[in-house]
């Protein structure tokens, strides 16, 4: 039978017990919100014409933000 040492026990008590963090401090925030800006820009630029290029462009950059989200969720379904 495997038992968990007191260390193991002390810092899985830890872990349940604290406080959650704010998601703002999360590193994956500012990586999105950099893309999200540079998404709107591309929209901001154009001149009322539809640009298949800044669209090309704006979708690859919600697709990074996207993945960048799932990755941060995957990693919390992990801890």
């Amino acid at each position: 039978m495997n038992v968990p040492n007191p260390a193991e026990l002390a810092a899985q008590n830890a872990l349940r017990s604290a406080e959650p963090g704010d998601p703002a401090d999360h590193p994956v925030t500012a990586t999105v919100h950099a893309l999200l800006e540079e998404v709107a820009a591309i929209g901001d630029v154009g001149d009322g014409e539809f640009d298949l290029g800044a669209v090309s462009r704006q979708t690859e950059l919600l697709t990074r933000a996207h993945d960048a989200l799932a990755e941060a969720l995957e990693d919390v379904g992990r801890g």
